[in-house]
């Protein structure tokens, strides 16, 4: 197993909805924040906002949870050159799988930061990690967790079926994962025909150099 390291580094913010009239919930915004913190002792280091909406959000307002972190972290006194969208997910599978494929795939390695709540980071880390494969370090850096959290009882559930969905295929096989992703979940076909007519690909090697 090759331990070589690399210097390349970026952080990665996972959104939790917004709300009817398209502004942050609670838990985006406090996971925003805290990406601006993290990033703003960071050098020039990026980050990628991740978040589309769910399925039964028919987005009349416009927004996606990318959109509207990458305001706040804006307003935190983070230039937008910095700050990256991922804008196709609408869960914690596709917030890994999309994220790698748009921006990361073509990186030897290097070291991600993680930005999710609480009890909600280890099936994060997990997932990332899986996605990534060999040659990338992958670190929690926590935002608050919100005072009226619920869903903390559902986590190690939620764990088992990320582990469930990764078995059978190997650690940063990325086209493998997006693969499976459609098959399970057939609202990404339709989410991902949209994404196609504005995706960032063509120039993703060059954003996050």
């Amino acid at each position: 197993m090759s331990t070589q390291k690399y210097s390349y580094k970026v952080a990665v913010v996972l959104g939790s909805g917004l709300k009817g009239d398209g502004s942050a919930t609670p838990v985006t915004e406090m996971r925003a924040r805290a990406a601006a913190r993290l990033i703003a002792t960071k050098g020039q280091m990026k980050v990628i906002c991740s978040g589309s909406r769910p399925p039964d959000d028919k987005g009349t307002h416009g927004k996606t949870e990318a959109q509207v972190m990458a305001e706040i972290i804006a307003s935190e006194g983070i230039a937008a050159s910095r700050i990256l969208l991922e804008d196709q997910s609408f869960d914690t599978l596709g917030n890994a799988i999309f994220t790698v494929e748009r921006y990361l795939k073509g990186k030897k390695g290097g070291t991600l930061y993680v930005v999710t709540s609480p009890f909600h980071m280890e099936r994060a880390l997990y997932l990332f990690r899986h996605a990534l494969g060999s040659g990338w370090t992958v670190v929690a850096y926590e935002a608050p967790e919100w005072s009226s959290e619920t869903r903390q009882g559902g986590a190690a559930a939620a764990l088992v079926r990320a582990e469930e969905f990764c078995s059978g295929t190997e650690k940063g096989d990325i086209d493998a994962l997006r693969k499976k992703l459609f098959e399970l979940i057939p609202a990404y076909v339709g989410r991902s025909q949209l994404a196609k007519k504005s995706s960032p690909k063509a120039t993703a090697s060059k954003k996050v150099a």
